[in-house]
């Protein structure tokens, strides 16, 4: 072997050495140093129990806070602000205003220095209840037109726990799925079930009963396809009647299967028999694997039924004669 060599095998064992060495002693005899997290939430636990005694936490003066953790500095990168848990237990509380201290943990090999603050003050009011449908969507916005297609669901409807103006804040209670979960094919999937704001936004300090929905899911598509109307009248009466319908509806289901849709065709509505003005539900019996996007259950047609001008003329003239 030549000096050359040499040379370059001494250097690599030598880096091989010092980099064995460094990550002994980093892992080994790594300096503790403090870090400083932000926004941690607090989570407010024992709401279920308040709720069975008939109260809700009506307000808080703190939703998060600041914490400082103790750990080793290789581990710093691999720490965030959710890996913290602050909690305020509200089982065992009355109502007005009470002062409740706050837990605080950090992940292993971690201890907690400091927060910003060590205790709560929450306000307990009595609670109130409300029946709401479950709501099965996307997390965000992904794809124009996405939707998830959902069967199979454990329960419909949820009962939400909270004061008063918490209820008027929740626009609806859903289970969130991240879209990139799904494809084409059903699968079982089992969510929490959360109460939302308009922008879907969590409503804290709820309770939703059940906590959970079981279903199967899979990626759905709506489109805007052309509404066809069969409309027949076969009186022979004195009355003239006019109609009108969409000329559109939404459908959803999986994309390979309505983008063979141009259109749909409801069930034949025979208006002979209306003698006034009306609005006729129009039935849609929809082909397999298709089924009618949110808003479109239920679809009328407006029928407006008069009596023909010359019947009209001879009435008139036969209450004159009776006059």
């Amino acid at each position: 072997m030549t000096d050359n060599g040499r040379k370059i095998i001494n250097i690599i064992l030598a880096l091989l050495v010092a980099t064995g060495a460094w990550f002994f002693v980093v892992y080994n005899y790594d300096p503790m140093t403090n870090a400083r997290y932000s926004g941690v939430p607090i989570t407010y636990t024992g709401l279920d129990t308040l709720a069975n005694r008939g109260y809700a936490v009506a307000e808080a003066n703190y939703k998060n806070v600041e914490v400082t953790l103790q750990q080793r500095r290789i581990d710093t990168a691999n720490i965030s602000s959710e890996d913290i848990s602050v909690t305020a237990d509200v089982s065992g509380l009355s109502t007005g205003e009470n002062t409740v201290a706050l837990h605080v943990s950090g992940p292993e090999g971690t201890q907690v220095r400091d927060t910003s603050v060590k205790s709560v003050t929450v306000d307990i009011a009595s609670a109130a209840s409300v029946e709401m449908p479950i709501m099965v969507e996307y997390s965000e916005e992904y794809e124009e037109n996405a939707v998830p297609l959902i069967e199979n669901m454990s329960v419909e409807t949820a009962t939400v726990i909270a004061t008063e103006d918490k209820l008027s804040d929740i626009d609806r209670v859903a289970a969130v799925i991240d879209p990139d979960d799904l494809d084409e094919q059903f699968k079982a999937m089992t969510l929490e079930i959360a109460a939302l704001d308009s922008d879907g936004n969590k409503v804290i300090n709820v309770v939703v009963y059940p906590e959970t929905l079981s279903f199967r899911a899979a990626a759905g598509y709506t489109k805007e396809v052309r509404l066809v109307v069969p409309v027949k009248d076969d009186s022979d009466d004195s009355y003239e009647r006019t109609c009108t319908f969409p000329e559109t509806i939404v459908i959803k289901g999986k994309k390979s299967t309505i983008d063979a849709f141009a259109g749909i065709t409801a069930r034949e509505i025979d208006i002979g028999y209306y003698y006034e003005d009306s609005e006729i539900p129009i039935e849609i019996d929809l082909p397999e694997g298709v089924s009618l996007a949110e808003g479109q259950e239920n679809l009328m047609l407006k029928l407006k039924a008069v009596k023909k001008e010359k019947e009209k003329k001879r009435e008139e003239n036969n209450e004159e004669e009776s006059n």
